[in-house]
């Protein structure tokens, strides 16, 4: 970790010089409005007055406008789909306006079609968090913020102190590791082992997030049984903007947090820094303590740099750096871990003739150090010391074409991974075990959404192979190869504008994980073997709903099942054994309800609720009939958002934890809980405000995982400085 903090600070300190002269003053105010998810916005309306002058201008396509009056002067600010702003302006140069977007017009997203659609004109049921509520949120850890969308299984959460290997996702109660999360369009799970690396997601680089609750292997492949969650962080900016941003928490957490924007040359641009140390608590629950336990704590470093460099006025081409070190210190001797990353990705986009075309490609490296001690026996006694390293890379072409009533898309991609993990005494230094191998996913995958009048189809078809390769400790083990073809169908009809019925079903598919099949590992007494040997999932998922726009807001419900073959699980074979296996079948039932709109003036409202029995319908005897692990039997959120004109932001949310287990047997409990949650965001000047959020604040006590409580009640302050704004 102390490797990294030197670029950090001087790539900081470069920022910080560059950035006056990327603000410097102009004879006269030139407005620049966007959107809360930093897109400009064109054609928005700007109407200035003086004592003496007035003039309404329109933005262009970078969304700026050019004042005909020296300042000060008064600005109202709107665009349709867009809450007005209003703002003095005292002097020349640049301001740049933000528009929040409206909850009584739906919102837009991306992850189904791959271009924006209104929710509410979808033939499946999406959710989604925009700018204003993810500020509003001010979630403390990326993973956090996703508890706010029910239908996310992921959300008992506790990224802070938690062995990264148990940080998995579920989506639509399918089980864990069925639902991927991907990260600007790339996948934000480790490739090797399938656990999401939230260390490398800062909560304050989040612009906003997508959820696709529906199976989803068409369009995404290998993984996507559940659906798929896409965080958009933010975007490379035109113009000079960002924020410094410091906080302070319990038991002396800290947090600081540096996003530039702007042009260097014709590029547009984005530089990210951020660290943060979560002062932690009592993080092991009963039956897991010992004398030489004291508070958890980690400490995370990312730093994003990210360029779009226009090519023409059809023609773009983008690159995008990242890293991240993550250390976890669990609160015992010889029981912590620590994660660091390193992505490059870098796209071409052009468009013509009603065609857009992107050729796009990635490469990642990532290490994972897990150290064991004796517990319970010999608690800090060091056990062993496993060194998880792997290399991911990817790339793909993806086509489409529009016309009037029809858009086709093509796409193929290639991936191919590559990870091991060794195990050592920390003693001796003496081989205890080991593992890895190769994997390589190639697919190619067509889709067509036809829309005619009050109809709308999506029909998609993915065909996508997998092949594997490795060894365990001393034996090579079995080479395989999976396949299959993953078809979907999803159709919307219009019954009136406001009111619409959906149905959807789709096959998903799964292959096994190198981690799942060649690495072992030990949680306390208890041990979790691989198995060589594991087939891949196939499902079905079946999904009926309705949509409804009412004068204030959306109302949508939906009736979900799914059903998957050869599941992937943890089967308890012996009283301290766990073992991999492919268990015969599962099913999960649900429904869902949610509401998104407006309540009076100021204040807006998002609340759902989601219903799942997810269980065992055959395999081991014992597993018959028993709860999936971690997923919760139900789950809720209500967030409610007020805005004053003074610029005064309050949010104020729970969230319902469901009762579920962290064993096949369903002997290990993890509770229900109620989550209690505020954030009031203060401006004290223009450029300067003030940020309190409190986290559980009915200090509920709850178990993540069977060896973790999550966090108790927590305050966080923080002071933010704009710059450009």
């Amino acid at each position: 970790m102390g490797g990294m903090r030197r670029p950090l600070g001087v790539l900081a300190f470069a920022a910080l010089l560059a950035a006056p002269t990327s603000l410097s003053a102009a004879p006269l105010p030139t407005i620049v409005v966007e959107s809360d998810a930093g897109a400009p916005i064109a054609g928005a309306s700007v109407d200035l007055r003086t004592v003496e002058e007035q003039a309404n201008v329109r933005t262009d396509a970078q969304g700026r406008a050019a004042a005909p009056f020296p300042a000060p002067l008064d600005a109202s600010v709107s665009a349709p789909g867009y809450r007005a702003a209003v703002l003095h302006i005292t002097s020349g140069g640049t301001t740049i306006v933000t528009l929040s977007t409206d909850l009584r017009v739906i919102e837009r997203v991306s992850v189904v079609t791959g271009s924006p659609r209104d929710l509410h004109l979808l033939p499946v049921t999406a959710l989604s968090l925009d700018a204003t509520a993810v500020k509003a949120l001010a979630p403390t850890t990326a993973d956090g913020l996703l508890s706010a969308l029910p239908g996310f299984d992921e959300a008992r959460s506790n990224s802070t102190v938690t062995n990264p290997t148990q940080l998995r996702a579920s989506i639509g109660g399918a089980g864990q590791d069925r639902g991927l999360v991907l990260v600007d369009g790339l996948p934000a799970e480790n490739g090797f082992g399938g656990w999401i690396e939230w260390p490398a997601i800062s909560p304050l680089s989040v612009a906003s997030v997508e959820l696709l609750r529906d199976a989803a292997s068409a369009l995404y492949g290998s993984g996507a049984v559940g659906g798929v969650v896409d965080i958009r962080t933010l975007r490379p900016s035109r113009t000079a903007q960002g924020f410094a941003q410091y906080g302070i928490g319990p038991n002396g957490g800290s947090a600081q947090t540096l996003s530039l924007g702007g042009t260097v040359g014709s590029a547009a641009t984005r530089l990210f820094v951020s660290q943060r140390f979560d002062g932690g608590y009592a993080a092991a629950p009963p039956g897991y303590r010992s004398g030489v336990d004291g508070r958890s704590a980690s400490r995370s470093d990312d730093l994003g740099i990210a360029v779009d460099l226009p090519l023409g006025s059809a023609r773009a081409l983008g690159l995008s750096v990242k890293t991240f070190d993550d250390y976890q210190n669990t609160g015992r001797p010889n029981y912590n871990d620590e994660e660091s990353g390193w992505q490059e990705a870098l796209s071409y986009r052009a468009a013509h003739g009603g065609s857009t075309w992107q050729i796009s490609g990635f490469t990642r490296n990532g290490t994972l150090v897990n150290n064991a001690d004796i517990f319970p026996k010999s608690p800090g006694v060091p056990l062993y010391r496993q060194t998880i390293p792997s290399h991911d890379d990817g790339g793909g072409v993806a086509w489409s074409h529009a016309w009037a009533h029809d858009v086709l898309r093509a796409q193929t991609s290639l991936r191919v991974i590559n990870g091991s993990y060794t195990q050592v005494s920390p003693a001796s230094g003496a081989l205890q075990s080991a593992g890895g191998g190769r994997q390589a996913h190639a697919a190619l995958a067509l889709s067509d959404e036809h829309e005619q009048g009050r109809l709308d189809v999506i029909g998609a078809l993915r065909g996508e192979t997998v092949s594997t390769t490795g060894s365990l400790t001393s034996a090579a083990a079995p080479a395989q190869r999976f396949s299959a073809g993953s078809p979907f169908l999803a159709l919307r009809y219009s019954l009136t504008p406001a009111l619409a019925l959906h149905a959807s079903e789709g096959v998903g598919f799964r292959a096994p994980f190198l981690n799942e099949l060649y690495r072992g590992f030990r949680i306390a007494a208890m041990s979790f073997n691989p198995n060589p040997l594991l087939g891949a999932e196939r499902s079905t998922t079946r999904n009926v709903g309705l949509d409804a726009l009412l004068p204030s807001g959306r109302l949508f419900a939906e009736l979900t099942g799914t059903r998957v073959n050869e599941a992937i699980a943890f089967v308890t074979t012996a009283a301290n054994i766990q073992t991999r296996e492919n268990v015969e079948r599962t099913a999960t039932d649900g429904y869902e309800l949610g509401w998104e709109g407006d309540l009076g003036r100021r204040w807006s409202l998002r609340a759902s609720y989601l219903s799942q029995y997810a269980r065992v319908v055959n395999g081991p005897t014992r597993d018959v009939g028993n709860r999936l692990p971690f997923i919760p039997d139900r789950e809720g959120s209500i967030t409610a958002i007020a805005h004053w004109p003074s610029g005064v932001s309050l949010s104020l949310a729970g969230t319902l934890l469901g009762q579920t287990y962290a064993d096949d047997l369903n002997r290990e409990p993890l509770g229900s809980a109620i989550l209690l949650a505020a954030s009031l965001d203060m401006p004290l000047s223009s450029t300067l405000a003030l940020g309190i959020h409190a986290t559980n604040l009915a200090n509920a006590s709850y178990l993540t995982s069977v060896d973790r409580l999550a966090p108790p009640a927590q305050i966080w302050l923080d002071l933010r400085s704009s710059f450009g704004r």
